[in-house]
This record gives C-alpha cells, sequence and structure tokens, in this order.
C-alpha cells in the first residue's frame, strides 16, 4: 500500500508530490497528461517489492526495479523514461509506506540496467499487487498466458502478470468475511460466476437471477463489461485480491453502460474498504456517481487527482473532494454537452 510518492523528470511530470488514501484513490485526466504512466508507476514500485524470494540486497533491488519499469512501460530502455524537458537533468522517485518504510532513487536518460538508491528501507515482501488493463483478457486468455510467457509479443508486463494471476486455482473452501461479500455483490452483477476449465474461461449464469444466462457459455460470448468484471470475480475466488492488497485499473468503465458503471462504482466503494484501489478514468458518470456515495457518507476514504498540462509538462492537483482538483476540459466538454442537449429541447 502506497502512501505517498514524489516525482521529479518523470516521463511527462516535471515535479509532483501524491498522497494517496487507503481506500480509494481517482486519477482524472485528459488523454496525453499521464494518467496510465502513474498508474503504472505505483504498481511498478509494489511489484518490484512482491517477488516472494526477493533479495532486498540494495544492488539486487536496484536492477529488479529498473526491470520492472522497463518492462511494465515497454520502454526500449530505462532511461527513456526519464524526461526531456529539462535537458538531462536526472528522474527523481521517492516512495513511501504506513511502515515507515521508504524508496528513494534516480535514474538520468543515459541509465539501461539498474537505478540509483539513495535510500531503501523496505525489508520484507508485501502482497502482491494486480493491474487491470482497459481490455479484458479473459476471452483470449487460452493459449494468451503461453504465449505472452514464452515469446516477444508486444504487450508490457501489466498484461503478463495478470494472465499469470488468472492462471492460479480457487481457494478451497468458501471466501469469507468482507471477500465474500463483495464476491457476492460481483457475482450478482453479472449474473453468475467465472470458471477456468481446460485453460480457457466459461460464465456459469445463476438460475436465481432473472435476467442471466442460465448456461454455460465460453468467455468470448459473455457482454465485454461482464468480462472486465468477471476478472475481479475469479481474482477474489483465487486469493490474487484479498484483504490489504493493491489494485490498480486503468480506465474500469470502458465498455460499460451508465447502468453497469453505477454497479462499479458500488464494487469499488466495496473493495475500498477492505484493499487500496487506484484507478484512472476519463467518466463524468463514474466520478459523479462516487461524489453521490461520498456525499450519503457510503466512501469515507477517498482521494481525487487532476492532471492539467502546463507549460513544463503535466502539474497534478489533489483534494478529497472531486472539486478540489480545478477544471477539467474533458469534465467540462461532458457538463457542456448536456446544457446544450437540455437547452435543444431534446
Amino acid at each position: 500500500m502506497l502512501k505517498k510518492l514524489k516525482i521529479e523528470n518523470f516521463t511527462c511530470f516535471s515535479k509532483s508530490a501524491l498522497t494517496f488514501s487507503k481506500g480509494l484513490n481517482v486519477i482524472v485526466g485528459e488523454n496525453g497528461t499521464g494518467k496510465s504512466h502513474l498508474l503504472k508507476l505505483c504498481y511498478a514500485v509494489l511489484r518490484s517489492l512482491a517477488w516472494p524470494d526477493a533479495s532486498f540486497a540494495k544492488e539486487a533491488y536496484a536492477r529488479d526495479f529498473a526491470k520492472h519499469l522497463t518492462a511494465v512501460f515497454r520502454a526500449d530502455r530505462l532511461g527513456r523514461l526519464a524526461s526531456r524537458v529539462h535537458g538531462h537533468s536526472s528522474c527523481t522517485i521517492r516512495a513511501s509506506w504506513p511502515e515507515k518504510w521508504e524508496l528513494v532513487c534516480n535514474f538520468s536518460p543515459k541509465n539501461t540496467e539498474r537505478v540509483h538508491l539513495d535510500s531503501f528501507s523496505c525489508n520484507t515482501a508485501i502482497s502482491l499487487p494486480l493491474f487491470l488493463p482497459p481490455k479484458e483478457i479473459l476471452s483470449v486468455y487460452s493459449g494468451f498466458y503461453h504465449a505472452i510467457s514464452t515469446r516477444e509479443l508486444h504487450f508490457d508486463a501489466t498484461y503478463l502478470d495478470l494472465a499469470k494471476a488468472l492462471s492460479a486455482k480457487p481457494l478451497k473452501g468458501p471466501r469469507k468475511g468482507s471477500i465474500a461479500s463483495s464476491l457476492e455483490l460481483l457475482e450478482q452483477t453479472i449474473g453468475g460466476t467465472v470458471k477456468l476449465e481446460n485453460d480457457a474461461f466459461y460464465y456459469y449464469g445463476n438460475q436465481s437471477q432473472k435476467n442471466s444466462v442460465n448456461k454455460r457459455l465460453e468467455a468470448p460470448l459473455m457482454a465485454e463489461g461482464h468480462r472486465k468484471l468477471g476478472m475481479l470475480v475469479y481474482l477474489l475466488q483465487t486469493g490474487g485480491l484479498q484483504e490489504r492488497s493493491s489494485l490498480f485499473w486503468d480506465e474500469p468503465e470502458s465498455n460499460l453502460n451508465p447502468c453497469l458503471i453505477k454497479k462499479l462504482a458500488s464494487i469499488l466503494v466495496d473493495l475500498s474498504k477492505i484493499m487500496q484501489i487506484t484507478v484512472a478514468t476519463h467518466s463524468l458518470f463514474l466520478l459523479r456517481e462516487l461524489e453521490i456515495m461520498q456525499e450519503k457518507k457510503s466512501l469515507p476514504n477517498v482521494r481525487y487527482f487532476g492532471l492539467h498540462f502546463a507549460k513544463n509538462g503535466v502539474d497534478v492537483t489533489a483534494g478529497d473532494s472531486a472539486n478540489d482538483i480545478g477544471d477539467l476540459a474533458m469534465l467540462d466538454a461532458s457538463i457542456a454537452q448536456s446544457e446544450e442537449y437540455l437547452q435543444c429541447g431534446m
């Protein structure tokens, strides 16, 4: 679980500082402002600390972290992630955890294989984080995991990590406590459950649900929005997502209709009570739904981040309300369209 992140000269960010909620974190911004970059950086920081056999010697970690950064961003080399805004300035990354662990490192545009560690106080492996890209992979899972893990396919490391997490078998016995309630909410939303059989995913409709398909369906025949939520179902079944996990989700609303986005908001709020979740979104509908839940006191721990184009890159504003993160062109455009629609008397 991340507490704070400070970055200088990293991709499009010249200098930014973020303090995260232990629950839900929402990143909003136009295309090109670096929403996915922030998600992937946070994921890479945690992912490099989560290997079961991780060596926490500084030199070993310096290489592991560099390797994860390069693979997650699929950059030609590490130095490509250092911003060119200020010439050949070094990139600096500072991350801290509630356990008072700290990581401070830097690398220059010329670095290729390792970061330079200024401070590194973590001394034990953390829970494996998960990154969900905008596109689901249940429908292509059959053969995908083997292909992406053995061949030079043009997918970044988040897809390989997700495929590996989905390859696990469900835990024995029913899930308990908060995980059980989150799993039940998700299965109610998709009207059934998801199972991995013979290296392929299948959907099983719940006969108690009026609108469910009461039969076994291949994953590609499921609605894409349901496949996205189905990944969460299976990850909760296997323990890939558990209490105190860290989940990063890029554009969770993509290919979901407003009714499902409304339910997605409830799912995110429910899960954020037991794990740290960070999402990047373009959706005014999702943002407003979260604000409504916040007003109703059902979303106690949330932090909003607004990304804005600036003279020297991208600026980050933050607050405990969406009103604190400044004007965002993408949200203003959605509101303007709604107002124009009403004025036309449609």
